[in-house]
């Protein structure tokens, strides 16, 4: 991980940004525009990883770090946004969305992203502490992906608690 990469990443995720408006506005390419924008988030996220040297190879972990970030910089529109790329990608293959609202979703992206382009040119909050879930994440994120590989369980959530209702 490296500045040299987490500059690739955010310059990539300009450019995608850039395709998305030119897919969407004048080739009425609502597919492609889906793509490119939500692979825009996705590259903006991985810059701010790579910065922090956090794992950032899967669409699971770049959530949770949006998660984390949202909280250390109090900006909860970072989830909306990438609740947004979620979406944009999911009809990237589906084909599911029509042109009004690839439009509208297209322009919360290009209005929200500067949020994360931002906050990896603060750089960390130092007045944030995380909640000790947090920085479990936080942990695991900073994991090698050697030591991610030898548990395949290290990404998932923790199991769920036993379901013991009362009795009647």
């Amino acid at each position: 991980m490296s500045i040299a990469n987490a500059n690739r990443h955010t310059d990539l995720s300009r450019r995608l940004m850039e395709q998305a408006n030119y897919e969407l506005h004048t080739m009425s390419d609502r597919v492609q525009a889906s793509d490119k924008a939500s692979g825009a988030v996705a590259q903006a996220v991985k810059a701010i990883a790579e910065d922090r040297n956090w794992r950032h190879r899967s669409h699971n972990l770049r959530r949770d770090i949006v998660g984390l970030l949202a909280e250390e910089f109090q900006q909860p529109q970072m989830l909306y946004l990438q609740a947004i790329a979620d979406q944009l990608q999911h009809n990237y293959y589906e084909d599911w969305l029509g042109e009004a609202l690839v439009t509208n979703l297209v322009a919360d992206v290009n209005s929200l992203i500067p949020l994360l382009w931002e906050a990896r040119e603060r750089g960390p909050n130092r007045d944030f502490t995380p909640t000790p879930a947090q920085q479990r994440t936080i942990d695991r994120l900073l994991l090698s992906e050697a030591e991610a590989l030898a548990d395949a369980s290290i990404d998932l959530p923790p199991p769920m608690p036993p379901f013991n209702p009362p009795s009647r």
